[in-house]
């Protein structure tokens, strides 16, 4: 595996602290393989996966019950603000319905997450415009 950097990041936005694993790869292949078995679903080399997101399931210390572990998985090749903004509109919706939405559990996860990547990529490309114009007139 070719994986370059790992961290986490946290945030207690919702009132409850809330990680996400962050893992860069300089291998897009090594990185879209790690990214669709974590998610249970079947290897295509042919997609076009320049990042994701999955949700997880498994201790995390010193909690002794099963939690969300939520992994960004980044490529070099794409490390872009755009990306890593629509990577993290995906861990914050998931935050969001967990923490914020009464009747959350397991079963109503996708009715209630539905699809998120239209507002993944509007956040991401405002998210970025902002940022390349504030650092065009030097306030970044």
């Amino acid at each position: 595996m070719t994986m370059v950097a790992r961290f986490r990041v946290a945030s207690r936005a919702t009132g409850i602290r809330r990680q996400v694993f962050v893992h860069v790869y300089d291998d897009r292949q090594e990185m879209a393989r790690a990214h669709t078995e974590a998610r249970k679903m079947k290897y295509d080399p042919t997609a076009n996966i320049g990042g994701g997101l999955a949700v997880q399931q498994g201790y995390r210390w010193p909690r002794p019950d099963v939690t969300p572990i939520v992994v960004m998985r980044l490529w070099v090749g794409q490390l872009t603000t755009s990306t890593v903004a629509h990577e993290a509109v995906h861990a914050a919706t998931t935050f969001f319905f967990m923490d914020c939405v009464p009747g959350w559990d397991s079963r109503a996860r996708s009715v209630l997450l539905g699809d998120d990547e239209p507002l993944a990529y509007l956040v991401g490309d405002i998210a970025s415009a902002v940022i390349a114009k504030l650092y065009e007139n030097r306030l970044l």
